[in-house]
């Protein structure tokens, strides 16, 4: 594992840390969960041979290596959801609409990545030459964030918000599913293409 993919993944665990502390104000969370994730990853070879080593983890190791590539491929991507499902959703009336657009994108690119890469190698040229994968990386939560509050709020005057500041204007997240589906479609699509690599097979 690259110190500068141990770098990136600490700096995403630090970022969402930050956003779930503004929305549930919760320390205890971000120390145990955010904490946990970067000790996961600085250890996460001593923790594999701990794992296989064991009997109980035998039957469960050996099932996940029977599944096809692409569902453990689609499995891997789609445990973000597991994120919003218990904390990101809020008071939402829009977390089961959320969840289907997220899947269906990363259903999409995982299942005919095969099909959807070709034709987008002309714009998976052009992306990588204006921007470099570590400014991709960073563009990627930025931007769902940006373009899900818009489709959502229908302006961006009131972000502030989002970070702990005043709105003259606070909206209900209740009566907007459909908002929030094309919201999380848009987003997913938009980091997908942003941190997709032309040459996945996945």
């Amino acid at each position: 594992m690259s110190k500068r993919f141990i770098a990136v993944f600490i700096a995403y665990v630090v970022f969402f840390s930050w956003l779930d502390w503004i929305m549930h104000r919760s320390l205890v969370f971000v120390i145990v969960v955010g904490g946990g994730l970067i000790i996961v990853v600085l250890n996460k070879s001593r923790i594999g041979e701990l794992i296989l080593s064991g009997m109980w983890a035998r039957p469960f190791v050996e099932r996940w290596q029977r599944l096809p590539e692409h569902v453990r491929q689609y499995l891997v991507s789609t445990t973000p959801l597991l994120y919003f499902l218990i904390r990101g959703q809020g008071t939402s009336d829009g977390g089961a609409l959320v969840v289907i657009a997220a899947l269906l994108v990363s259903g999409a690119f995982v299942f005919f990545g095969h099909v959807i890469d070709p034709k987008l190698q002309s714009f998976y040229a052009k992306r990588d030459k204006i921007l470099a994968r570590p400014v991709r990386m960073v563009l990627a939560p930025v931007l769902a964030i940006l373009i899900a509050f818009l489709v959502v709020h229908g302006s961006l005057a009131d972000l502030p918000a989002l970070f702990g500041g005043e709105t003259s204007s606070p909206q209900s997240p209740m009566g907007l599913s459909g908002q929030l589906f094309l919201a999380t479609l848009l987003a997913a699509v938009c980091t997908a293409l942003l941190l997709r690599e032309g040459g996945e097979q996945a």
